[in-house]
């Protein structure tokens, strides 16, 4: 992307409302009605990759997909497996969580999680985090790229902070960065490798928290 005041402007604009649609997910606890509840979390999130792909869309970015390199998907359960056993398997085998707390066993929330984490969550934070935001602060620092996705993951790890605490912020900031260079330094990783992995990631750590945590 160009250094311009119009998509400075348009960068920091999509920010803004990132951080705003991200900061209303504190208020689906009040929803009364449970499909609502489900569901509203899923349309959050999409309209967080749907500001997103509009900023990419107003600045002239490249969206690039490849579904068929099949070695990035092996590459996203390797990055998954390592960053859930490091973090969530651990220290919970050692009598703390980094991931929150226990979750009763169900076949409804077993699917549910796999269905969002692959399908909704790893793919939209890793578009917003890794494609918009890291590849716009790469085309800003040309001599220096690693800079820039030090900037996108700090803020992938402060944008937790919205909905959770310190110590996220701190553990997101490293994941950020595993799946920041994966996708740059890694041959065969690109956009697609980096959300299932993100995805997988995040529903192991479901699973460690309903059957260690």
């Amino acid at each position: 992307m160009k250094i311009t005041k119009r998509n400075i402007a348009i960068l920091f604009l999509s920010l803004v409302m990132i951080c705003a649609v991200t900061f209303s997910l504190r208020f689906t606890k009040y929803i009364g009605i449970t499909a609502l509840k489900i569901v509203a979390p899923v349309f959050i999130n999409l309209l967080n990759g749907i500001i997103a792909l509009i900023a990419m869309k107003l600045t002239d970015m490249k969206i690039e997909i490849d579904l068929k390199n099949k070695h990035q998907y092996l590459i996203g359960i390797a990055i998954a497996l390592g960053l859930s056993v490091v973090i969530a398997v651990i220290p919970a085998l050692c009598g703390f969580s980094l991931i929150g707390n226990n979750v009763d066993f169900s076949w409804f929330v077993f699917i549910y999680e796999l269905l969002v984490c692959l399908l909704i969550i790893g793919p939209v934070e890793e578009f917003v985090f890794r494609v918009y935001l890291q590849d716009t602060f790469v085309s800003f620092f040309k001599k220096n790229k690693w800079l820039g996705i030090v900037i996108a993951s700090f803020l992938f790890g402060l944008w937790h902070i919205i909905n959770g605490g310190i110590i996220q912020v701190l553990f997101t900031f490293g994941i950020g960065l595993v799946f920041g260079f994966a996708k740059y330094k890694i041959k065969n990783c690109g956009y697609v490798g980096v959300a299932f992995g993100h995805g997988l990631y995040d529903f192991f750590n479901t699973l460690v928290r309903m059957f260690i945590v």
